[in-house]
């Protein structure tokens, strides 16, 4: 893996901005930085990315970056709502998720962890501002009503991990993040797989419908 310290990365901040200009990274999901870096780097023009290949600076790496802050914000959250569905949840079923969640993501921060030290990404120490505002949303429900935005969260949630894992895997040159990210994806998978059933079990709208190959058979 490339180390951090070298020097196509003590660039300007023009440079930095123009480097995360990822079309699959939308706004609604990132922490308060990374909503900056999304407002800013509209400006940033198409001269500007010229200058920065350049420089020589690693673009890549800076994806490779945003990818494993974003995992590693979204997988704290993860474990924060699974602990709250654990205490409000009025079904069983619903409680059991949650639980699930607060062991696997525990799990999945564990695995991720040599990549985010080998980036510089540390890990966090409190929620993101739109995960806090729906763990804000959440405390105040009860009963169904938990349950429901509960499951709607978690559904949508895992459909973007899955979806940002199968960008990543594409895009990086990185082994241990690609092999880390193949470690994981069927545990995500298997999460997704499980909220469905409970979602339509619950009247949640989901994309998937009874008996269609996306809910008639956990992930291998």
């Amino acid at each position: 893996m490339k180390k951090l310290a070298m020097k196509g990365l003590v660039v300007s901040t023009a440079a930095l901005l123009a480097s995360t200009a990822l079309a699959q990274i939308p706004a609604a999901g990132s922490s308060a930085a990374q909503n900056q870096i999304a407002t800013q780097v509209a400006s940033v023009s198409p001269t500007d990315l010229s200058m920065n290949a350049s420089a020589g600076v690693d673009t890549q790496l800076m994806k490779d970056r945003i990818f494993v802050h974003r995992f590693t914000d979204g997988s704290f959250a993860e474990v924060h709502f699974g602990q709250l569905a654990v205490q409000k949840a009025s079904s069983d079923d619903v409680k059991k998720l949650g639980q699930r969640m607060v062991d696997d993501h525990t799990t999945l921060d564990n695995d991720m962890k040599p990549v985010a030290d080998e980036l510089g990404v540390k890990a966090p120490t409190k929620l993101a501002k739109v995960d806090q505002e729906e763990f804000d949303k959440l405390s105040a429900l009860s009963g169904s009503n938990f349950d429901k935005e509960y499951l709607a969260y978690t559904l949508k949630s895992h459909r973007k991990d899955l979806h940002e894992f199968r960008t990543e895997i594409a895009q990086t040159n990185d082994s241990q993040i690609r092999d880390t990210i193949i470690e994981v994806q069927p545990m995500i998978a298997g999460h997704l797989y499980l909220v469905n059933k409970l979602a339509l079990a619950n009247g949640v709208p989901t994309a998937y419908k009874p008996g269609s190959s996306a809910t008639a058979a956990p992930p291998q």
